[in-house]
């Protein structure tokens, strides 16, 4: 493995120059070992790279450079491994190692990611929520990539089921980006992992993010995409997740909803439909108790004013002014019966006066 570490590192010379390497060569082994006189005749490779190779021998002290790694608590694998994910290697442009803190995906066990808008509203924070927490108190683990928002939403949800997820970063596994998520990073490392392709204390840049994309589509047996605008990282991973052969999923919204533009666009072009727990459960196979039967349940407890409250709620955050003009109902009616349906866990206070419905169902 410290070959491969040592491959992964070399300045100058990426994927393609590494196809060129292995054209010649079986393992890293075989590429660090190999004569320049030799390099030199590589198809593909330039002066340029033989003699960022040769430098690196001089300047990259494998055993030091592999202890400092272990020591710092970072898994590697590379392709030449047996452990290396079976999911990755037939993937258009796989990577040629990943770096992880934690454990790396079961590979016998489900898997799905789910990804979305990092400014999304409270529908698509509570819809992330509710899926991942219900995929993870099944076993099923969820994949994400810890950016803000719907990622956020489903590590958290995940973390408060009874399974794993794992965080694909656009940068060093070292590195918790964004730095607000330093808790749940650490949370992840303890139910999961944090994995990329870069190596440790490669900074966060732009352009690794959509790379990292198909990682995260490639790990997964499905990908759903909650709140995307029409132009959007998450129809860059359901663009992966679709060459890749996986099954693509879309929460829909309202066509006037431009945070929904992109999953309506997905789902018109044959995405599956999210239509509650449920039934997402069901189309992976997971077959279980009715999961509407404790929301039924709940419902049934209200009396008829609570349930006209109930049913004005929406996942877009309906204000106590509308819910007055709407019931003629005095603020003082209102507010008990907002009261009774928090305690419930039918609504939520998104923020001053503002209530959504914490209920993902088929209502």
């Amino acid at each position: 493995m410290k070959y491969a570490y040592w491959l992964d590192n070399i300045k100058g010379i990426g994927a393609a120059k590494r196809r060129c390497l292995f054209e010649a060569a079986s393992c890293a082994k075989e590429i660090y070992e190999m004569p320049f006189s030799r390099m030199k005749h590589i198809p593909g490779l330039t002066e340029k790279d033989v003699r960022a190779i040769h430098l690196s021998h001089r300047d990259w002290d494998l055993d030091k450079e592999w202890f400092h790694l272990m020591e710092q608590g970072i898994g590697f694998v590379s392709a030449e491994q047996t452990n290396f994910p079976e999911k990755l290697q037939n993937i258009q442009n796989p990577p040629y190692a990943l770096y992880y803190i934690g454990k790396l995906p079961d590979e016998t066990r489900k898997s799905v990611s789910i990804v979305g808008a990092r400014g999304r509203s409270a529908y698509g924070s509570e819809a992330a929520q509710k899926l991942a927490r219900a995929l993870s108190n099944h076993g099923v683990q969820v994949i994400s990539g810890l950016a803000k928002g719907i990622d956020t939403d489903a590590h958290k949800g995940a973390l408060e089921g009874q399974g794993d997820t794992f965080a694909i970063l656009g940068c060093g596994v070292d590195v918790c980006y964004p730095s607000e998520n330093r808790y749940l990073y650490q949370r992840i490392i303890g139910n999961g992992g944090i994995i990329s392709e870069y190596p440790p204390k490669t900074a966060p840049v732009s352009g690794y993010f959509p790379m990292r994309n198909r990682i995260i589509s490639g790990l997964s047996d499905c990908v759903v995409v909650i709140e995307a605008r029409e132009k959007s990282g998450s129809l860059i991973t359901a663009d992966y997740a679709m060459e890749q052969g996986r099954d693509v999923y879309a929460l829909p919204g309202r066509i006037t909803d431009r945070l929904s533009a992109g999953c309506n666009h997905l789902i018109k072009q044959g995405a599956g439909i999210v239509q509650s727990v449920e039934d997402f459960l069901a189309d992976l196979d997971i077959f279980t108790e009715n999961l509407c039967c404790q929301v039924d349940f709940q419902k049934n407890l209200l009396e008829k004013d609570e349930r006209l409250v109930y049913s004005l709620t929406d996942f877009h955050p309906v204000g106590l002014g509308t819910l007055v003009e709407r019931t003629n109902f005095s603020i003082t009616r209102i507010l008990e019966i907002i009261e009774k349906l928090e305690s419930l866990g039918l609504v939520k206070e998104t923020f001053t006066n503002y209530y959504v419905r914490t209920i993902f169902d088929k209502d």
